[in-house]
C-alpha cells in the first residue's frame, strides 16, 4: 500500500473543512433535505400527490430557495 504525503493528507483534511462548512449553511441543509425527500418520492412514492399538488410544491420549493438567497449573507468559505 502506497504511503500518502503529507500534501495529500491536507488536501483531503481541507475537503472534509469545506464540507462542514457547507453544512452549515440552511441553503445547503435545505437542498440535502430536498434530495432526500425527492428520493423517497421517488422509489416509494409516499406522497399521494396529483400533479395539480406537484406544481405547487414545486412553487413553493422555488420560493424556499429565493428567500434562502435572500437571507444569504456571508458566503461558504467564510462561515
Amino acid at each position: 500500500m502506497e504511503d500518502r504525503t503529507t500534501e495529500q493528507l491536507a488536501s483531503d483534511y481541507s475537503a472534509m473543512g469545506q464540507i462542514k462548512q457547507a453544512l452549515k449553511s440552511k441553503t445547503v441543509q435545505f437542498s440535502i433535505a430536498l434530495a432526500v425527500l425527492s428520493l423517497l418520492q421517488g422509489y416509494t412514492g409516499f406522497l399521494p400527490v396529483s400533479q395539480a399538488g406537484q406544481a405547487v410544491i414545486g412553487s413553493v420549493i422555488a420560493g424556499c430557495i429565493v428567500v434562502l438567497r435572500a437571507v444569504t449573507t456571508v458566503p461558504l468559505n467564510k462561515k
